[in-house]
């Protein structure tokens, strides 16, 4: 376990993650138009479930401005943008919830994978461990909200397609280990 005890305490120096505004017409109009199309939807249910339809999961330069999220046709963030967006939903609709953070180990060479994406980006690669990775989610009553794959999940020793959950945490709160992480099971 010592090995994912230390990725833990390296994760934990990660900021969660906020899009911040310059405060001129090019961060708020994508903002606008992100908020805009996700208030269309009838319910909470329906606008966080949108939020990785509406931004496709990539990398993204952090810090990271409205403005930063357009690319090509669409707009592009990573899991720190899907939540930061699905945490103004809740907030806007008065759902109760708090930010957290997981740690996933993915398959095995998603790792590898996601660093070379990133690095190509110039994105920053912080999150990407050698066999475990950062993933920003949020805490909703009794329950955790993926908002990159818009999908509920229990915590610690769930399968999200990002991998396992090995251990989860709400912002400033303590570690929820998975109970069947060994030490060889959790980091090799």
């Amino acid at each position: 376990m010592t090995g994912l005890l230390a990725e833990l305490k390296r994760f934990e120096r990660i900021d969660l993650s906020r899009v911040a505004c310059h405060g001129a017409a090019c961060c708020k109009a994508v903002r606008y138009r992100v908020f805009g199309r996700l208030m269309q939807y009838a319910n909470v249910g329906a606008a966080l479930a949108a939020v990785p339809e509406l931004i496709r999961w990539g990398p993204v330069q952090w810090p990271a401005h409205w403005c930063d999220l357009p690319e090509g046709d669409g707009l592009t963030g990573d899991c720190g943008v899907h939540a930061d967006v699905a945490a103004a939903v809740l907030t806007r609709e008065a759902v109760p919830h708090s930010r957290g953070r997981a740690v996933l180990r993915p398959a095995p060479l998603a790792p590898a994978h996601w660093r070379a994406s990133w690095n190509e980006a110039g994105a920053g690669d912080a999150w990407i461990a050698a066999r475990v990775v950062h993933h920003e989610v949020i805490r909703v009553g009794d329950q955790w909200w993926d908002p990159s794959e818009a999908r509920w999940f229990s915590g610690a020793g769930a399968h999200l397609s990002g991998g396992r959950v090995l251990a989860v945490r709400e912002e400033h709160g303590s570690w929820q280990l998975d109970p069947e992480a060994s030490a060889t099971q959790a980091l090799p």
